[in-house]
């Protein structure tokens, strides 16, 4: 049996398996460990849409969790189910001639570099363009063919769950008469549309499973949504107020596009079960990296931008791998999450850094880094985060300055310090020690430049971040966290 033969089920068995037996090998003369029949079986992972919506929190893998890798490509899906997604979600448009692609926008410009309609191109066009996520994932992301419907639902294992949408809004027979020809069809897939259109009549004579997605301005159509879909579906960017009146109306509630772990304590704790996600191994995995990952040219999940939501695709910063860095270059103040470096529960005890202004330097304003942060929710004064926290500045002119943060907002300064004026092109290394007795920042050389007492155990999460209105250039790299 190959690896792409293993369905989940099977990859959880039979990995539950493995581990059993490493466990039961043991050397000559050591006591034999206990029977593998007291240890429990791992639970079984849904496999049809009414598990899964009646399994309590679950993720949905947006776009194929296209924060991770290039969107809407069989790539995107199969590292998702792999990286956990309990089931992904697939856009679907038809080309002139008919065929049925994986793709989310109306447009090819975006993502294929086409200025025309899909709706407008054959397969023989699309079949020779690639999906081009670099200016969003890094310069050394690949790029992805683009992928049909048909070959993304043959590559899926029969247990996986889709959330399927036709986003032209024109494709539903085509789509169905195409899901109906899958094994297990109206148990693993779930028609997904904008909850005001028709489409979902169709499905549902079908026996799909169908959710409902909507904003603000239907809020007051919610009982007629409830009537119609078995799920229903709010942004997260929906106030609580209306999500609650949401949630009242009795139906299981996924939010999207749902991207940190603030989102999902929120969304929890409002009665959202469902979290259709773009960041799947940042929101799933428990494991922090130690080191930034800018050398390899491409973003590691759980580092975001700021702006994201202005600016999409253009917030992301420019990679320098050649110096193992990362670029911020927009006008007004800007920051950078490191949330790969972070996990939840835990505390920052350690954290290397090094920056540099690699053109010139402003003449006012400070670059540095919002450490300690106890959440990871964007926003916030100067776009460093909405949590309790602390911002480490350096000044333009050498000074530099601890100031406490509380709810993203900047509070009291605990220390100040100085070091030589930054001049272009020079690297500044420093180190933020946040554990023990008092929090200080040591340079590269040795010397001490500030320090404070003991303060308030801070969070895992850390912002870079620039404090000024021009555009130029802060790069940062050797980022290095400890965690405790």
């Amino acid at each position: 049996m190959t690896a792409e033969q293993i369905s989940r089920r099977s990859f959880l068995i039979l990995g539950g398996s493995a581990v059993l037996l490493a466990a039961t090998a043991c050397a000559p003369g050591t006591t034999s460990p206990p029977s593998p029949a007291a240890t429990p079986p791992p639970a079984a992972a849904p496999t049809t849409a009414q598990q899964l919506i009646g399994a309590g929190t679950f993720f949905v893998a947006h776009r194929g969790s296209g924060d991770n890798w290039p969107e809407h490509t069989l790539t995107a899906y199969t590292n998702a189910l792999k990286a956990g997604a309990e089931a992904i979600e697939v856009s679907v448009c038809s080309t002139s001639d008919g065929v049925l692609v994986c793709h989310h926008d109306l447009s090819g410009a975006r993502v294929l570099g086409i200025d025309a309609k899909i709706s407008e191109l054959t397969w023989a066009d699309l079949e020779r363009a690639q999906v081009d996520a670099r200016v969003w994932l890094g310069p050394e992301t690949p790029l992805e063919p683009v992928s049909r419907l048909d070959t993304v639902l043959a590559a899926l294992d029969d247990d996986t769950i889709v959330f399927i949408e036709d986003k032209q809004g024109t494709n539903a027979k085509a789509l169905l008469d195409l899901l109906d020809a899958q094994p297990r069809a109206q148990e693993r897939f779930v028609w997904k549309q904008w909850a005001p259109a028709q489409q979902v009549k169709a499905a549902k004579e079908r026996g799909y499973q169908a959710w409902g997605y909507f904003d603000e301005a239907e809020i007051d159509r919610v009982d007629e949504f409830g009537s119609t879909f078995d799920i229903l579906g709010v942004p997260v960017s929906m106030t609580d107020a209306s999500i609650s009146v949401v949630v009242s109306a009795g139906r299981p509630v996924m939010a999207w596009e749902v991207r940190y772990h603030d989102d999902v304590d929120r969304l929890s704790s409002l009665g959202v079960s469902g979290m259709m996600c773009a960041n799947i191994p940042y929101l799933i995995g428990d494991v922090a990296a130690q080191d930034d990952a800018f050398a390899s040219g491409r973003r590691a999940a759980g580092d975001l931008p700021s702006q994201l939501e202005q600016a999409g695709w253009n917030a992301q910063p420019a990679f320098v791998p050649e110096r193992a860095a990362v670029r911020i270059q927009r006008v007004g103040d800007a920051s950078y999450l490191m949330g790969s470096l972070a996990q939840p529960g835990k505390t920052l005890e350690k954290l290397d850094i090094t920056l540099r202004w690699p053109d010139s330097v402003p003449a006012e304003g400070s670059v540095g880094v919002t450490f300690g942060l106890t959440g990871d929710a964007p926003g916030g004064e100067g776009a460093r985060g909405m949590a309790d926290g602390y911002d480490l500045h350096v000044y333009t002119d050498g000074a530099m300055a601890l100031i406490e943060r509380r709810d993203g907002t900047v509070g009291r300064t605990v220390a100040e310090g100085e070091i030589d004026p930054p001049r272009a092109g020079e690297p500044i290394s420093f180190t933020v020690n946040a554990g023990g007795q008092e929090t200080s920042v040591e340079m590269a050389s040795g010397k001490r430049v500030l320090a404070a007492a003991s303060l308030p155990a801070s969070g895992p999460w850390v912002r870079l971040f620039k404090s000024y209105a021009e555009g130029t250039a802060v790069e940062f790299s050797g980022v290095r966290s400890s965690l405790a």
